[in-house]
């Protein structure tokens, strides 16, 4: 009786060994996952950045050009 259990134990065992493995593989996977995913977040700010940087020259030269259109229109008269 005691061999049959002995037996049982160790296909357990295995059984938990290989789900062991598995949620390593699984782990493993994720981090290189979110390594990913943050390489392609740093990208998209470094785009952000980029536009960020382009608005507000757009917003500094048409602020630019209304005071002149106002300059022109208050002393040219």
């Amino acid at each position: 009786m005691s061999t049959i259990i002995e037996t049982d134990l160790k296909e357990v065992l295995t059984q938990i060994n290989t789900k062991l493995d598995n949620l390593t593989q699984d782990v493993n996977e994720m981090k290189v996952d979110t390594a990913t995913l943050k390489e392609g977040q740093n990208g998209i700010n470094k785009r952000l950045d980029s536009v960020d940087a382009r608005l507000n020259t757009l917003i500094t030269v048409a602020f630019t050009a209304l005071l002149g259109i106002i300059a022109k229109l208050i002393f040219i008269k």
